[in-house]
């Protein structure tokens, strides 16, 4: 595990997993939750959202090796979704992904990343917001 670089503050990295703060969907609010670091983009990062939630299963994915970024086994990645967030909104690095679970999110991100919204730049919120406004190929087609 990595807990001596927990906690540490600097520009965020790929397959990293940061403690960061999203907007909901409507920018009623945000709430600071464990997100991966995919890639910088521009000024902003590409993030995927790790979430506890059990609400939709068929969009969830579970860690291989929760532990080595310090989250516990309820965890999943949010595979449906990328967020776009600028570097302000990181508050402090949990730790790095095992191999297992990096083979794991490049697959779901080479998904992602080829869908017109992710090369549209689509899930980037209006007039500075940054909200959760990339849909997953299956749920473009809705």
């Amino acid at each position: 595990m990595n807990f001596k670089q927990s906690g540490s503050k600097g520009i965020p990295k790929p397959f990293e997993v940061w403690n960061a703060r999203l907007y909901f969907d409507d920018m009623s609010g945000a709430k600071n939750r464990p997100v991966i670091v995919l890639e910088k983009r521009d000024d902003e990062f590409t993030v995927l959202m790790v979430t506890t939630s059990t609400r939709s299963p068929g969009n969830l994915v579970k860690f291989r090796d929760p532990y080595e970024v310090m989250l516990d086994m309820s965890s999943s990645i949010r595979a449906d979704r990328l967020f776009r967030i600028p570097a302000a909104e990181f508050n402090y690095r949990l730790g790095t992904l095992s191999d297992e679970d990096v083979s794991l999110v490049s697959g779901i991100f080479a998904g992602l990343r080829e869908t017109k919204a992710y090369k549209r730049k689509a899930y980037r919120g209006k007039g500075g917001h940054f909200c959760p406004c990339f849909r997953s190929p299956a749920s473009e087609a809705s």
